[in-house]
């Protein structure tokens, strides 16, 4: 796809349904989300969350969202969320006492065990990043029909032209799917984090490990 066929914009409040959908039509292939969400596949459930994701995103100070347009039929065809992340002060340095982070409530319509799981994984990898100033990829998707044609490769470049501008890092959270895009474009593990989803799955269905790997790119 050359570029003048596709647009890529700010997001837009009326983008928010399709983008859901794109956001749950993505996630639906991830292993653990199948035990992550009560009564799988919980469709309903699954499409509030992702809106209540973005609508999270507007109100975030540091953060923006992107919206791939297909310029023949307006159809939302992309999406990338990118989030500035500045280091905590020290509490040590500021005088204060560390505080034990609180942690989330849990949603009932996930199972508290995997909730809780990915909570501490995603803490664990996001340790080392709480001191260094750095851009944080949340969502970088494309419609199916739409991909190997380059849009991926070129909101990655946007990503990385605000990263070289800003003379910041790039971190992200790597699904299993989308592992091979970022060691494509030049991240490197910073670590990793194993779930054994049999631990919550039927007996001889199939599931074993899956693995949240933390990635940084340079610029």
């Amino acid at each position: 796809m050359s570029p003048s066929t596709h647009t890529l914009r700010p997001v837009h409040r009326s983008d928010h349904p399709a983008l859901g959908d794109l956001l749950y039509t993505s996630k639906l292939g991830l292993a653990i989300n199948r035990v992550l969400f009560e009564g799988w596949p919980n469709e309903a459930i699954q499409r509030s969350n992702y809106l209540s994701a973005l609508e999270a995103l507007d109100r975030e100070e540091f953060s923006e969202s992107l919206t791939v347009l297909d310029n023949q039929t307006k159809e939302v065809i992309g999406h990338l969320a990118l989030t500035r992340r500045r280091p905590l002060p020290d509490p040590e340095t500021e005088g204060k006492h560390p505080t034990t982070p609180s942690t989330p409530p849990i949603p009932d319509f996930f199972n508290p065990e995997v909730f809780a799981a990915v909570v501490t994984a995603v803490d664990e990898l996001s340790q080392d990043l709480k001191t260094i100033d750095h851009y944080e990829v949340t969502y970088i998707v494309v419609n199916p029909a739409y991909r190997n044609r380059g849009i991926g490769e070129e909101l990655m470049q946007y990503v990385m032209g605000k990263a070289k501008t800003a003379g910041v890092p790039v971190a992200v959270g790597a699904e299993p799917q989308v592992y091979s895009f970022f060691i494509k474009h030049g991240f490197e593990e910073r670590g990793h984090v194993d779930f054994d989803l049999a631990k919550w799955a039927p007996p001889y269905s199939g599931f074993g490990v899956f693995r949240l790997t933390g990635m940084i790119w340079y610029p």
